[in-house]
């Protein structure tokens, strides 16, 4: 079981029922530059009718936003309307499996493969729509300033595209373009890689085999390449098929086949494939190209017992268990030259890290810099917040005591200031959503992002609890 001082980590997993429209309380002074709306999509909806979700990752799709103006903090959340949420209202109880999730009913689960989108995972604003994706069908449409559900949207309206995406996309630091990657096929065996202009127009669609049946979450843009990281974590598919295990659990982590890179050249319609050192990754922090080499940064585990197997805290969690775990996600670098047909993975910085972001100017771009969640003790529910020097390894950070979980970092760029990949900071904030587990409530904590270990200069006070959300996005007024 928990221990008595360890049971706030429970509220993650607790659902939201009330949807707020409120202003925040305001300990500290707001940065007057912070003028805008922080999007945030994670699950809020864990149980119905006595049924609960089996993992703290699954979970309807809510939608929270803050809107920043005149030293004030406006906070509204609502859930995201999709085909499966409205129905399992309609019904009072769950009626799908998901992807950690089995349906009540054992017949619902044959197969036991998520077929309807939670819309929980990430927001994106492009072309006056906040999307919802997850790792399921096509994202949601929502208004983003009411954020009413306007419906499931395919972003991509060519002939041919994808039938799912995948939840993380990349917009270009320089170009503005959107580049999103899915899939097609009866076994979603056919790899899209997309790419649009900032009005929504197709500059590039390529199609191939995707190499490896493994499950990858998210993929690096260099400005010219896709990269893909195929982990070994193949599907057992014939226990899912009849209904005896979920999607997760049917993952098998085989770390003696390694991984592979598999690079698109969305251009040219063509790939390539490396093979490097197994590692467990949920998330990438940048990539770029530099003399005929692509260097592409990530959080990588040596094996992902946080997630996998029935001890894991992502799981254990939900059972008021506390789990095991052992592998920190450190700093890690794929270097691959391309002329040379070779590929190594570094080390830049050990430590507990997750959540990586960039400043949004950088993405495809040289980037010195990288910004996280940082745990100062254990692998996973981390309780502070790290901005690393990739080309040093040096770290500053920030950590609150141990009762609190810090999410992942958006970086809020000062609009006075350039962005210099070699400038000894980068001027702006961190904005990251805290549960602070001595009084049960969350608040927004606001970081100079060059002057971490300062700790916050203003917490936006929120009146209740945040259940786990995993992406954000900032949109300047």
């Amino acid at each position: 079981m928990l221990s008595k001082d360890r049971r706030w980590l429970a509220k993650l997993g607790e659902g939201l029922n009330c949807e707020f429209d409120y202003i925040a309380d305001i300990e500290g002074k707001l940065p007057s530059t912070v003028e805008g709306t922080l999007y945030r999509n994670g699950p809020g909806l864990f149980e119905r009718n006595g049924f609960k979700k089996w993992t703290i990752l699954d979970g309807d799709g809510m939608i929270r936003a803050t809107t920043f103006v005149g030293g004030k903090a406006r906070f509204r959340n609502r859930f995201v309307r999709t085909q499966k949420f409205e129905a399992e209202e309609k019904a009072g109880r769950f009626l799908y499996p998901t992807w950690t999730t089995p349906a009540p009913s054992f017949f619902d689960n044959i197969p036991c493969v998520p077929a309807f989108s939670q819309a929980g995972i990430t927001p994106v604003v492009k072309y006056g729509t906040l999307y919802a994706f997850d790792e399921v069908g096509n994202p949601y449409a929502l208004n983003p300033q009411t954020l009413d559900t306007r419906g499931e949207i395919e972003p991509y309206e060519g002939e041919n595209g994808p039938s799912s995406y995948k939840a993380h996309s990349k917009t270009d630091g320089t170009t503005g373009n959107w580049v999103l990657v899915g899939s097609s096929g009866r076994t979603r065996s056919l790899l899209h890689v997309l790419v649009m202009d900032s009005q929504g127009c197709r500059v590039a669609h390529a199609t191939m085999p995707i190499q490896r049946r493994s499950y990858y979450h998210d993929f690096f843009w260099t400005g010219r390449h896709v990269v893909i990281h195929l982990q070994p974590a193949t599907l057992s598919p014939i226990p899912l098929l009849l209904g005896a295990r979920t999607f997760a659990d049917s993952l098998e982590w085989r770390p003696g086949d390694g991984s592979l890179v598999q690079i698109v050249d969305p251009a040219s319609d063509r790939s390539v494939i490396f093979e490097v050192p197994a590692s467990w990754v949920w998330h990438n922090l940048n990539a770029y190209t530099l003399n005929d080499t692509i260097v592409a940064d990530f959080v990588g585990y040596d094996e992902p017992d946080h997630f996998l197997g029935p001890q894991a805290p992502l799981r254990a969690i939900m059972q008021g268990r506390e789990g095991i775990a052992s592998a920190p996600g450190t700093l890690r670098r794929f270097v691959i030259e391309l002329a040379a047909k070779r590929a190594r993975v570094e080390t830049i910085a050990d430590g507990n890290f997750e959540f990586p972001i960039v400043h949004h100017a950088r993405v495809g771009q040289r980037h010195r810099y990288g910004y996280f969640a940082s745990g100062a003790e254990e692998p996973w529910f981390h309780n502070g917040v790290a901005r690393v020097d990739t080309e040093t390894g040096a770290v500053t950070d920030f950590h609150f005591d141990a009762r609190h979980y810090v999410g992942e970092p958006v970086f809020v760029p000062d609009p006075a200031a350039a962005c210099d990949a070699h400038a000894p900071d980068e001027r702006g904030w961190l904005i990251c959503e805290v549960l602070d587990g001595l009084i049960g409530k969350s608040f927004l904590a606001v970081f100079d992002a060059a002057q971490l270990s300062d700790g916050p200069v203003a917490k936006v006070r929120f009146r209740h609890h945040l259940p786990l959300s995993f992406h954000g996005c900032w949109v300047a007024a």
